[in-house]
């Protein structure tokens, strides 16, 4: 069985660690078979760790991900080739990543403390018989206080009602944090995790943050908080005003 992280931010969003310092550390520290990138609304570092690792020899292989925000909350979306925009319509984001050719996972879900889609959008996507406008998983697993407090209802509601593959994920901002939770699977390539995901065979792994984590967590927490509600806003703004200036 393989292991795969696939939600995990780098310095591009509100992350603290570099593309390349994700790259070595996952190389050196974990035992994960495949990773991705997923910087809020950002598709820059994804990108970069996919040259990274065209060039240099790794153990593990990357695809291409990012966590866009839709209006009803966060979605990641994978096997992009373009970014996506944010703050748009949940069901216009689900078509806009079919017409990439690409997927998308449910992160922590439900979660009253982060941007999260909701009971309600999630059955009225599951209750759509529009091609296209559907989750391919959801992460019943995100090891973080906004996963924990929502651990027992996710997992029950996908049982009664989701019936959506599982996965699992670091939603790590820092290095020690990355393969805290996982997404088994049968194989080891991007190949067989898709194939696994497509046939519902994909299982959570890992476990909750606790006290050693929370106090990693808190020695950096001003500096990721400011990251987060200051030099990425920013960022947005800047690129907003770049392609409102930039010729049809």
């Amino acid at each position: 069985m393989g292991k795969a992280d696939l939600h995990m931010h780098s310095e591009w969003s509100d992350g603290l660690p570099s593309v390349r310092e994700i790259l070595d550390h996952v190389e050196r520290e974990t035992d994960l078979d495949l990773i991705a990138i997923t910087d809020h609304d950002m598709i820059e570092g994804a990108f970069e760790a996919r040259e990274i690792v065209a060039q240099k020899a790794y153990r593990f292989e990357v695809i291409v991900g990012m966590e866009v925000t839709t209006l009803e909350g966060h979605l990641l979306a994978y096997d992009l080739e373009k970014p996506l925009r944010m703050m748009k319509p949940l069901d216009w984001t689900l078509q806009a990543i079919r017409d990439q050719g690409g997927w998308c996972l449910l992160p922590h879900p439900m979660s009253p403390l982060i941007r999260s889609v909701g009971r309600r959008g999630i059955l009225r996507v599951l209750r759509d018989t529009r091609a296209g406008i559907c989750f391919d998983g959801i992460e019943t697993l995100n090891p973080s206080i906004a996963g924990r407090v929502i651990a027992g209802q996710v997992e029950r509601f996908n049982r009664e009602e989701g019936r959506l593959p599982e996965t699992g994920g670091s939603d790590a901002h820092t290095l020690p944090l990355i393969g805290s939770a996982f997404t088994r699977f049968a194989g080891h390539s991007a190949d067989d995790f898709r194939r696994s995901l497509r046939a519902g065979q994909t299982r959570a792994g890992g476990a909750f943050w606790g006290g050693e984590e929370y106090r990693a967590l808190a020695k950096i927490a001003r500096r990721q908080m400011f990251k987060s509600l200051v030099q990425l806003p920013l960022r947005h703004i800047r690129r907003s005003y770049q392609r409102r200036g930039a010729p049809n």
